[in-house]
């Protein structure tokens, strides 16, 4: 199976944008260059980003305290900034050659993404990944919705079939090896391409193609920013998550940070609090900042038998830095014995303590699943919970 690598090209000066980086806007929590990475974060090993020359530190820095950190030092092959060229082509060519660095190999697949296309999502990826598998290269492309014309000086010469002509997207997919000796040969040979496409075409071979996305697309100018940024990070946000451990012997049960009398306790790598996984989750969901795993991974020995309640102090904390606070907490726990109404208020108030909110904006419901599957048989511990977040004014 070819590994899978991401350059993001975010080198270009945006004279057509204005004055600001356009890449450096924010689209609500993120940036539009983090907005773009995301969703490459859990497809690949490793990442290069490319950028403008006198702004490396700036980039460094934005991604180093980033929300996606931990998902970035989590790719396996690392990731890398590196300074692009005075053109689009040469800051792809130099992003190729730091990503040889990364132990990219020639079979390996990389797929080149403007950094101003936020919006593309992972299963667009996944097409372009399954393309290039199968062909060697693999781009998106998007119909027209004009008639084109061929143009020469004031007159149009040609008039060419609309369902025969559609306009290119990123990411765009290659192996590494040919791409790469595309961009070389161009160089070489003085040729200039207006994507990588035309030249893996030119000098590797054939390019195959799958169906883009209407909502892919590209910032150029600053109109094309969703509508303001005040008006955007203003909207609130609600966020929804879901745990279930097995109970097993040897283990408290823990809910809310609240131990509960019991025979059995929740499996886990942290202390296994159920109620608080849930809540994590929504709080991690409602903010766009990933889950559990991605800033707490049970392969990470820092969190074994771990407090869930800290881990979940440690977010409420991040929320926070981002400007966000919480509006109400609803949560349900599933579980068939032992019952829970004698703890609920207690579970309530642990929830509300940590998180930072009046007692009063926190639900606590408890529910068995009238005897259905593992939690039924009383042999696990589900939960849920939903949370809405409110910008601070």
């Amino acid at each position: 199976m070819k590994r899978v690598f991401a350059l993001i090209t975010a080198a270009g000066a945006s004279t057509r944008f204005g004055a600001r980086k356009k890449e450096l806007e924010r689209l609500g929590t993120l940036t539009v260059l983090e907005t773009a990475i995301r969703p490459f974060l859990p497809l690949v090993e490793g990442m290069v980003i490319t950028c403008p020359a006198d702004l490396r530190s700036t980039f460094e820095a934005l991604l180093t305290h980033s929300m996606l950190a931990p998902q970035l030092q989590g790719l396996s092959r690392g990731w890398r900034v590196a300074e692009g060229g005075a053109t689009r082509q040469d800051s792809v060519r130099l992003g190729l050659e730091v990503l040889a660095s990364l132990h990219c190999g020639d079979a390996d697949i990389v797929l080149i993404h403007d950094g101003a296309r936020p919006w593309v999502s992972e299963d667009l990826i996944r097409s372009v990944i399954e393309g290039t598998r199968a062909h060697g290269a693999c781009i998106p492309l998007s119909p027209l919705t004009e008639t084109p014309k061929i143009i020469e000086g004031r007159f149009i010469v040609g008039h060419p079939v609309r369902d025969s002509v559609m306009t290119a997207q990123t990411p765009q997919g290659f192996l590494f090896g040919a791409i790469r000796l595309a961009h070389a040969r161009a160089v070489a040979e003085g040729y200039a391409a207006t994507d990588d496409a035309m030249l893996h075409a030119q000098y590797s071979g054939p390019v195959s193609w799958v169906q883009g996305e209407p909502g892919n697309r590209k910032i150029t100018f600053r109109e094309d920013l969703p509508g303001s940024e005040q008006t955007m990070v203003h909207v609130p946000r609600i966020g929804q998550g879901y745990d279930i451990h097995p109970l097993v012997e040897g283990r408290k049960l823990i809910i809310g940070g609240v131990v509960i009398p019991h025979d059995r306790g929740e499996a886990g790598h942290s202390d296994g609090d159920v109620l608080w996984h849930a809540v994590i989750d929504a709080l991690l969901g409602a903010a766009a900042m990933g889950d559990i795993g991605s800033h707490f991974p049970p392969s990470d020995p820092r969190w074994k038998d771990a407090d869930s309640g800290m881990l979940a102090a440690q977010v409420v904390a991040m929320l926070s830095e981002q400007g966000w606070t919480i509006g109400n907490l609803d949560t349900t726990i599933i579980l068939e014995r032992p019952k829970l109404a004698p703890y609920r208020e207690q579970i309530r108030a642990s929830l509300a303590k940590v998180m930072g909110i009046p007692l009063e904006c926190v639900s606590c419901k408890a529910k068995t699943n009238e005897r259905f599957d593992a939690v039924g048989a009383g042999d696990a511990i589900a939960a849920q919970a939903a949370v809405l977040l409110v910008r601070r004014s």
